[in-house]
Protein backbone atom coordinates (compact mmCIF):
# COMPACT_ATOMS: atom_id res chain seq x y z
CA UNK A 1 0.00 0.00 0.00
CA UNK A 2 2.83 2.39 0.91
CA UNK A 3 4.49 1.79 -2.47
CA UNK A 4 1.24 2.57 -4.30
CA UNK A 5 0.90 5.82 -2.36
CA UNK A 6 4.49 6.76 -3.25
CA UNK A 7 3.85 6.10 -6.92
CA UNK A 8 0.67 8.18 -6.89
CA UNK A 9 2.49 11.05 -5.16
CA UNK A 10 5.34 10.84 -7.69
CA UNK A 11 2.92 10.96 -10.62
CA UNK A 12 1.15 13.95 -9.06
CA UNK A 13 4.47 15.71 -8.54
CA UNK A 14 5.55 15.06 -12.13
CA UNK A 15 2.23 16.24 -13.50
CA UNK A 16 2.47 19.50 -11.55
CA UNK A 17 6.03 20.24 -12.69
CA UNK A 18 6.26 23.19 -15.09
CA UNK A 19 9.87 22.70 -16.11
CA UNK A 20 10.63 21.88 -19.72
CA UNK A 21 13.43 19.68 -21.03
CA UNK A 22 15.87 22.53 -21.62
CA UNK A 23 15.86 23.55 -17.96
CA UNK A 24 15.86 19.93 -16.78
CA UNK A 25 18.71 19.20 -19.18
CA UNK A 26 20.91 21.79 -17.48
CA UNK A 27 20.15 20.30 -14.07
CA UNK A 28 20.75 16.79 -15.37
CA UNK A 29 24.16 17.70 -16.76
CA UNK A 30 25.11 19.37 -13.49
CA UNK A 31 24.13 16.22 -11.59
CA UNK A 32 26.09 14.03 -14.02
CA UNK A 33 29.17 16.24 -13.64
CA UNK A 34 28.90 15.73 -9.88
CA UNK A 35 28.34 11.98 -10.41
CA UNK A 36 25.02 12.27 -8.60
CA UNK A 37 23.31 9.76 -10.86
CA UNK A 38 20.20 9.31 -8.74
CA UNK A 39 19.54 13.05 -8.86
CA UNK A 40 20.07 12.98 -12.62
CA UNK A 41 17.50 10.19 -12.89
CA UNK A 42 15.00 12.27 -10.88
CA UNK A 43 15.27 15.09 -13.41
CA UNK A 44 15.12 12.68 -16.35
CA UNK A 45 12.02 10.96 -14.93
CA UNK A 46 10.31 14.34 -14.96
CA UNK A 47 11.46 15.00 -18.51
CA UNK A 48 10.38 11.65 -19.94
CA UNK A 49 6.99 11.94 -18.19
CA UNK A 50 6.36 15.21 -20.02
CA UNK A 51 8.08 14.30 -23.30
CA UNK A 52 8.01 10.50 -23.72
CA UNK A 53 8.97 10.74 -27.42
CA UNK A 54 11.92 13.08 -26.93
CA UNK A 55 14.90 11.10 -28.24
CA UNK A 56 17.43 13.29 -26.44
CA UNK A 57 15.79 12.59 -23.08
CA UNK A 58 16.09 8.85 -23.74
CA UNK A 59 19.71 9.32 -24.82
CA UNK A 60 20.46 11.02 -21.49
CA UNK A 61 18.67 8.24 -19.63
CA UNK A 62 20.73 5.65 -21.51
CA UNK A 63 23.92 7.55 -20.73
CA UNK A 64 23.07 7.92 -17.04
CA UNK A 65 22.43 4.20 -16.61
CA UNK A 66 25.59 3.52 -18.63
CA UNK A 67 27.62 5.66 -16.23
CA UNK A 68 26.07 3.75 -13.35
CA UNK A 69 26.99 0.56 -15.19
CA UNK A 70 30.68 1.44 -15.50
CA UNK A 71 32.51 4.72 -15.31
CA UNK A 72 35.69 3.28 -16.82
CA UNK A 73 37.17 0.08 -18.22
CA UNK A 74 38.50 -1.11 -14.89
CA UNK A 75 35.17 -2.81 -14.11
CA UNK A 76 33.83 -3.95 -17.47
CA UNK A 77 34.56 -7.49 -16.34
CA UNK A 78 31.88 -7.10 -13.67
CA UNK A 79 28.97 -5.11 -15.10
CA UNK A 80 25.53 -4.76 -13.55
CA UNK A 81 22.95 -6.52 -15.75
CA UNK A 82 19.89 -4.47 -14.66
CA UNK A 83 21.71 -1.22 -15.46
CA UNK A 84 22.96 -2.70 -18.74
CA UNK A 85 19.41 -3.58 -19.80
CA UNK A 86 17.99 -0.21 -18.79
CA UNK A 87 20.75 1.69 -20.56
CA UNK A 88 20.40 -0.36 -23.74
CA UNK A 89 16.60 -0.05 -23.74
CA UNK A 90 16.79 3.73 -23.67
CA UNK A 91 19.41 3.89 -26.43
CA UNK A 92 17.22 1.50 -28.43
CA UNK A 93 14.28 3.88 -27.85
CA UNK A 94 16.43 6.72 -29.22
CA UNK A 95 16.91 4.74 -32.42
CA UNK A 96 13.19 3.89 -32.66
CA UNK A 97 12.22 7.55 -32.31
CA UNK A 98 15.04 8.98 -34.41
CA UNK A 99 17.26 6.56 -36.39
CA UNK A 100 19.37 9.54 -37.45
CA UNK A 101 19.72 10.95 -33.93
CA UNK A 102 20.97 14.54 -33.98
CA UNK A 103 20.72 15.46 -30.29
CA UNK A 104 23.64 15.94 -27.94
CA UNK A 105 26.00 12.97 -27.71
CA UNK A 106 28.47 11.90 -25.10
CA UNK A 107 31.33 11.02 -27.48
CA UNK A 108 29.35 8.56 -29.64
CA UNK A 109 25.76 7.89 -30.69
CA UNK A 110 23.22 5.28 -29.55
CA UNK A 111 24.35 2.52 -31.92
CA UNK A 112 27.90 2.57 -30.56
CA UNK A 113 26.64 2.86 -26.99
CA UNK A 114 24.53 -0.28 -27.37
CA UNK A 115 27.51 -2.07 -28.86
CA UNK A 116 29.76 -1.17 -25.93
CA UNK A 117 27.13 -2.15 -23.35
CA UNK A 118 26.60 -5.66 -24.69
CA UNK A 119 30.26 -6.12 -25.53
CA UNK A 120 31.01 -5.39 -21.87
CA UNK A 121 28.29 -7.80 -20.75
CA UNK A 122 29.85 -10.46 -22.99
CA UNK A 123 33.25 -9.74 -21.44
CA UNK A 124 31.77 -10.17 -17.96
CA UNK A 125 30.38 -13.57 -18.88
CA UNK A 126 33.66 -14.64 -20.46
CA UNK A 127 35.57 -13.48 -17.39
CA UNK A 128 33.29 -15.82 -15.42
CA UNK A 129 33.97 -18.62 -17.95
CA UNK A 130 30.44 -18.58 -19.35
CA UNK A 131 30.86 -18.46 -23.16
CA UNK A 132 27.24 -19.41 -23.93
CA UNK A 133 25.95 -16.36 -22.07
CA UNK A 134 28.61 -14.23 -23.78
CA UNK A 135 27.25 -15.36 -27.15
CA UNK A 136 23.75 -14.43 -26.00
CA UNK A 137 25.01 -10.97 -25.00
CA UNK A 138 26.64 -10.37 -28.37
CA UNK A 139 23.53 -11.55 -30.21
CA UNK A 140 21.33 -9.37 -28.03
CA UNK A 141 23.57 -6.39 -28.72
CA UNK A 142 23.13 -6.99 -32.43
CA UNK A 143 19.33 -7.23 -32.15
CA UNK A 144 19.23 -4.03 -30.05
CA UNK A 145 21.04 -1.97 -32.71
CA UNK A 146 24.77 -2.64 -32.44
CA UNK A 147 27.10 -4.80 -34.52
CA UNK A 148 25.49 -3.60 -37.76
CA UNK A 149 26.87 -4.54 -41.22
CA UNK A 150 29.08 -1.48 -41.86
CA UNK A 151 30.99 -1.75 -38.57
CA UNK A 152 31.32 -5.52 -38.83
CA UNK A 153 32.71 -5.42 -42.35
CA UNK A 154 35.14 -2.66 -41.39
CA UNK A 155 36.49 -4.68 -38.47
CA UNK A 156 36.71 -7.81 -40.58
CA UNK A 157 38.78 -5.84 -43.09
CA UNK A 158 41.12 -4.67 -40.32
CA UNK A 159 41.65 -8.25 -39.20
CA UNK A 160 42.09 -9.52 -42.75
CA UNK A 161 45.01 -7.08 -43.10
CA UNK A 162 47.06 -9.01 -40.56
CA UNK A 163 49.41 -11.92 -41.02
CA UNK A 164 48.77 -15.15 -39.14
CA UNK A 165 49.07 -15.12 -35.32
CA UNK A 166 49.20 -11.33 -35.19
CA UNK A 167 49.03 -9.07 -32.17
CA UNK A 168 46.65 -6.24 -33.08
CA UNK A 169 46.45 -3.07 -30.98
CA UNK A 170 43.07 -1.32 -31.14
CA UNK A 171 41.76 1.96 -29.79
CA UNK A 172 38.18 1.87 -28.49
CA UNK A 173 34.70 0.39 -28.66
CA UNK A 174 34.16 0.51 -32.43
CA UNK A 175 37.39 -1.31 -33.28
CA UNK A 176 37.38 -3.84 -30.42
CA UNK A 177 33.93 -5.21 -29.55
CA UNK A 178 33.12 -6.05 -33.19
CA UNK A 179 36.38 -7.99 -33.46
CA UNK A 180 35.59 -9.93 -30.31
CA UNK A 181 32.13 -10.61 -31.78
CA UNK A 182 33.74 -11.95 -34.96
CA UNK A 183 36.13 -14.15 -33.03
CA UNK A 184 33.56 -15.61 -30.64
CA UNK A 185 30.46 -15.75 -32.84
CA UNK A 186 31.94 -16.45 -36.26
CA UNK A 187 35.31 -17.98 -35.30
CA UNK A 188 36.91 -15.43 -37.61
CA UNK A 189 40.67 -14.92 -37.28
CA UNK A 190 40.92 -16.51 -33.86
CA UNK A 191 44.69 -16.63 -34.41
CA UNK A 192 44.83 -12.87 -33.71
CA UNK A 193 45.16 -11.45 -30.19
CA UNK A 194 43.21 -8.19 -30.13
CA UNK A 195 44.72 -5.84 -27.53
CA UNK A 196 42.62 -2.82 -26.59
CA UNK A 197 44.98 -0.02 -25.56
CA UNK A 198 42.45 1.64 -23.23
CA UNK A 199 41.91 -1.59 -21.30
CA UNK A 200 45.66 -2.19 -21.24
CA UNK A 201 45.73 0.17 -18.25
CA UNK A 202 44.01 -2.29 -15.89
CA UNK A 203 45.57 -5.42 -14.33
CA UNK A 204 42.66 -7.84 -14.77
CA UNK A 205 42.72 -7.31 -18.54
CA UNK A 206 46.50 -7.67 -18.84
CA UNK A 207 46.33 -10.94 -16.88
CA UNK A 208 43.49 -12.15 -19.08
CA UNK A 209 45.60 -11.53 -22.19
CA UNK A 210 48.48 -13.41 -20.57
CA UNK A 211 46.61 -16.34 -19.04
CA UNK A 212 43.25 -16.86 -20.73
CA UNK A 213 42.61 -14.87 -23.90
CA UNK A 214 38.93 -15.74 -24.36
CA UNK A 215 38.41 -15.20 -28.08
CA UNK A 216 41.27 -17.01 -29.75
CA UNK A 217 43.74 -19.84 -29.87
CA UNK A 218 46.74 -18.39 -27.99
CA UNK A 219 47.55 -16.22 -25.03
CA UNK A 220 49.84 -13.21 -25.10
CA UNK A 221 53.44 -14.07 -24.23
CA UNK A 222 54.53 -11.85 -21.33
CA UNK A 223 57.59 -12.22 -19.11
CA UNK A 224 55.88 -10.31 -16.27
CA UNK A 225 54.44 -12.31 -13.39
CA UNK A 226 50.83 -11.80 -12.27
CA UNK A 227 52.18 -10.16 -9.12
CA UNK A 228 54.16 -7.68 -11.21
CA UNK A 229 51.07 -6.97 -13.30
CA UNK A 230 48.97 -6.28 -10.20
CA UNK A 231 51.49 -3.72 -9.00
CA UNK A 232 52.11 -1.87 -12.28
CA UNK A 233 51.23 1.84 -12.16
CA UNK A 234 51.83 4.98 -14.24
CA UNK A 235 55.48 5.93 -14.04
CA UNK A 236 57.28 9.26 -13.75
CA UNK A 237 59.03 9.73 -17.06
CA UNK A 238 61.41 12.12 -18.74
CA UNK A 239 61.72 12.08 -22.52
CA UNK A 240 64.12 9.28 -23.35
CA UNK A 241 65.01 6.61 -25.87
CA UNK A 242 63.69 3.07 -25.54
CA UNK A 243 65.37 0.05 -27.09
CA UNK A 244 63.95 -3.30 -28.15
CA UNK A 245 66.16 -6.10 -29.45
CA UNK A 246 65.87 -6.99 -33.15
CA UNK A 247 68.85 -9.31 -33.41
CA UNK A 248 67.26 -11.73 -35.91
CA UNK A 249 66.46 -9.11 -38.56
CA UNK A 250 68.99 -9.14 -41.45
CA UNK A 251 67.84 -5.62 -42.40
CA UNK A 252 68.76 -4.28 -38.97
CA UNK A 253 72.54 -4.28 -38.57
CA UNK A 254 72.32 -2.63 -35.15
CA UNK A 255 70.28 -5.55 -33.84
CA UNK A 256 67.78 -3.28 -32.14
CA UNK A 257 65.12 -0.69 -32.72
CA UNK A 258 65.39 2.56 -30.82
CA UNK A 259 62.91 5.41 -30.54
CA UNK A 260 62.09 8.42 -28.41
CA UNK A 261 59.23 8.02 -25.92
CA UNK A 262 57.78 11.22 -24.53
CA UNK A 263 55.62 11.56 -21.39
CA UNK A 264 51.93 10.99 -22.07
CA UNK A 265 50.55 12.31 -18.74
CA UNK A 266 50.97 16.06 -18.16
CA UNK A 267 54.53 15.95 -19.57
CA UNK A 268 55.54 14.16 -16.37
CA UNK A 269 54.68 10.46 -16.65
CA UNK A 270 53.64 7.60 -18.90
CA UNK A 271 50.51 5.48 -18.68
CA UNK A 272 50.37 1.81 -17.88
CA UNK A 273 49.32 1.17 -21.49
CA UNK A 274 52.56 2.81 -22.69
CA UNK A 275 54.68 0.67 -20.38
CA UNK A 276 52.76 -2.45 -21.43
CA UNK A 277 53.14 -1.69 -25.14
CA UNK A 278 56.91 -1.60 -24.65
CA UNK A 279 56.76 -4.75 -22.52
CA UNK A 280 54.71 -6.61 -25.15
CA UNK A 281 57.19 -5.70 -27.89
CA UNK A 282 60.08 -6.92 -25.74
CA UNK A 283 58.36 -10.13 -24.62
CA UNK A 284 57.14 -10.94 -28.12
CA UNK A 285 60.69 -10.63 -29.51
CA UNK A 286 59.24 -10.43 -33.07
CA UNK A 287 57.84 -13.97 -32.84
CA UNK A 288 54.42 -12.70 -33.88
CA UNK A 289 53.66 -9.87 -36.33
CA UNK A 290 52.42 -6.75 -34.53
CA UNK A 291 50.02 -4.09 -35.80
CA UNK A 292 48.17 -0.93 -34.84
CA UNK A 293 44.71 -0.38 -36.27
CA UNK A 294 44.62 2.95 -38.13
CA UNK A 295 41.87 3.97 -35.69
CA UNK A 296 44.54 4.21 -32.98
CA UNK A 297 45.26 7.81 -32.02
CA UNK A 298 48.81 8.72 -33.08
CA UNK A 299 49.81 9.63 -29.53
CA UNK A 300 49.08 6.06 -28.49
CA UNK A 301 51.78 4.70 -30.83
CA UNK A 302 54.37 6.29 -28.46
CA UNK A 303 56.76 7.55 -31.14
CA UNK A 304 57.18 4.36 -33.17
CA UNK A 305 56.48 6.19 -36.45
CA UNK A 306 59.79 5.30 -38.15
CA UNK A 307 59.00 1.61 -37.75
CA UNK A 308 55.39 1.73 -38.94
CA UNK A 309 54.32 0.72 -42.43
CA UNK A 310 50.81 1.58 -43.61
CA UNK A 311 49.18 -1.53 -45.06
CA UNK A 312 45.60 -0.34 -45.42
CA UNK A 313 43.55 -0.28 -42.23
CA UNK A 314 46.59 -1.22 -40.16
CA UNK A 315 50.12 -0.07 -39.52
CA UNK A 316 52.58 -2.93 -39.17
CA UNK A 317 55.34 -2.48 -36.56
CA UNK A 318 58.63 -3.50 -38.15
CA UNK A 319 61.98 -4.52 -36.64
CA UNK A 320 63.81 -2.04 -38.87
CA UNK A 321 63.14 1.45 -40.20
CA UNK A 322 60.73 1.45 -43.13
CA UNK A 323 59.01 3.64 -45.69
CA UNK A 324 55.49 2.85 -46.79
CA UNK A 325 55.56 0.61 -49.83
CA UNK A 326 52.84 0.00 -52.35
CA UNK A 327 52.86 -3.81 -52.46
CA UNK A 328 50.89 -4.81 -49.34
CA UNK A 329 48.84 -1.62 -49.43
CA UNK A 330 47.71 -2.35 -52.97
CA UNK A 331 46.92 -5.99 -52.23
CA UNK A 332 44.74 -5.19 -49.23
CA UNK A 333 42.87 -2.34 -50.90
CA UNK A 334 42.28 -3.99 -54.26
CA UNK A 335 42.10 -7.72 -53.49
CA UNK A 336 41.36 -8.35 -49.80
CA UNK A 337 38.94 -5.68 -48.58
CA UNK A 338 35.22 -5.56 -49.31
CA UNK A 339 33.30 -2.28 -49.37
CA UNK A 340 29.64 -3.31 -49.09
CA UNK A 341 29.32 -1.38 -45.85
CA UNK A 342 29.28 1.91 -47.74
CA UNK A 343 25.70 1.07 -48.77
CA UNK A 344 24.60 0.36 -45.19
CA UNK A 345 22.09 3.01 -44.02
CA UNK A 346 23.89 3.09 -40.67
CA UNK A 347 26.64 5.05 -42.37
CA UNK A 348 24.16 7.94 -42.60
CA UNK A 349 23.16 7.56 -38.94
CA UNK A 350 26.48 6.99 -37.17
CA UNK A 351 28.77 10.01 -37.34
CA UNK A 352 31.72 8.15 -35.91
CA UNK A 353 31.45 5.56 -38.70
CA UNK A 354 31.56 8.24 -41.40
CA UNK A 355 34.79 9.45 -39.79
CA UNK A 356 36.26 5.94 -39.48
CA UNK A 357 35.48 5.15 -43.11
CA UNK A 358 37.75 8.02 -44.18
CA UNK A 359 40.63 5.67 -43.28
CA UNK A 360 39.85 3.79 -46.49
CA UNK A 361 40.27 7.01 -48.46
CA UNK A 362 43.49 7.88 -46.67
CA UNK A 363 44.95 4.52 -47.71
CA UNK A 364 43.78 4.83 -51.31
CA UNK A 365 45.24 8.34 -51.60
CA UNK A 366 48.50 7.20 -49.97
CA UNK A 367 48.75 4.39 -52.52
CA UNK A 368 48.00 6.77 -55.41
CA UNK A 369 50.68 9.15 -54.09
CA UNK A 370 53.26 6.35 -54.07
CA UNK A 371 52.46 5.55 -57.69
CA UNK A 372 52.57 9.26 -58.52
CA UNK A 373 56.07 9.56 -57.02
CA UNK A 374 57.14 6.56 -59.10
CA UNK A 375 55.76 8.19 -62.27
CA UNK A 376 53.18 5.46 -62.79
CA UNK A 377 50.38 7.68 -64.05
CA UNK A 378 48.11 4.85 -65.18
CA UNK A 379 48.20 3.29 -61.69
CA UNK A 380 47.31 6.62 -60.06
CA UNK A 381 44.22 6.88 -62.27
CA UNK A 382 43.34 3.25 -61.64
CA UNK A 383 43.59 3.55 -57.83
CA UNK A 384 41.63 6.82 -57.64
CA UNK A 385 38.99 5.35 -59.95
CA UNK A 386 38.60 2.32 -57.71
CA UNK A 387 38.36 4.57 -54.65
CA UNK A 388 35.54 6.60 -56.21
CA UNK A 389 33.77 3.42 -57.31
CA UNK A 390 34.03 1.73 -53.90
CA UNK A 391 33.50 4.89 -51.84
CA UNK A 392 31.28 7.23 -53.89
CA UNK A 393 30.88 10.72 -52.42
CA UNK A 394 27.10 10.39 -52.71
CA UNK A 395 27.23 7.65 -50.05
CA UNK A 396 30.35 8.71 -48.16
CA UNK A 397 30.99 12.46 -48.11
CA UNK A 398 34.51 13.67 -47.41
CA UNK A 399 34.90 14.84 -43.82
CA UNK A 400 38.55 15.81 -44.24
CA UNK A 401 39.18 18.79 -46.51
CA UNK A 402 42.85 17.88 -46.88
CA UNK A 403 42.04 14.40 -48.19
CA UNK A 404 39.71 15.85 -50.81
CA UNK A 405 42.35 18.37 -51.92
CA UNK A 406 45.01 15.64 -52.17
CA UNK A 407 42.73 13.44 -54.27
CA UNK A 408 41.88 16.32 -56.62
CA UNK A 409 45.56 17.28 -57.07
CA UNK A 410 46.53 13.71 -57.87
CA UNK A 411 43.67 13.42 -60.34
CA UNK A 412 44.62 16.64 -62.17
CA UNK A 413 48.31 15.76 -62.31
CA UNK A 414 47.62 12.38 -63.88
CA UNK A 415 44.94 13.21 -66.44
Amino acid sequence: MKNIIKIVLLISLLACSTENWESLKTKTEDALNKKDYNKALDYLDQAVFKEPQNSEVHYYLGQTYRLMLFADGSIINDVNMPYASKSSNHFKKVIEISPNYTGKKFVVGPYSKIQSIWGSVAMTYLYDNNPDSARWAFQNGKSEGGFYPAIMEYNKNIMSSCEKNAILFTNGDNDTYPMWFLQLMEKYRTDIIVVNLSLLNVPWYIKQLKNSYPFGENNLALTMSDTDIDSIKPKLWEEKKVRVSAKHDPFNKAGKIEWLVKPTIDNKAVRVQDLMLIEILKSNDWNRPVYFSTTVYKGNTIGLDDYLNLEGLVYKINSHRVKTSSEKLNKNLTEIYTYNGVSDKHLEYVDEMISIYQNYRHSFITLASLYDEAGRNEKVTEVLGMMDECLPESLLPYTNKGLKEDADKLQKRNL
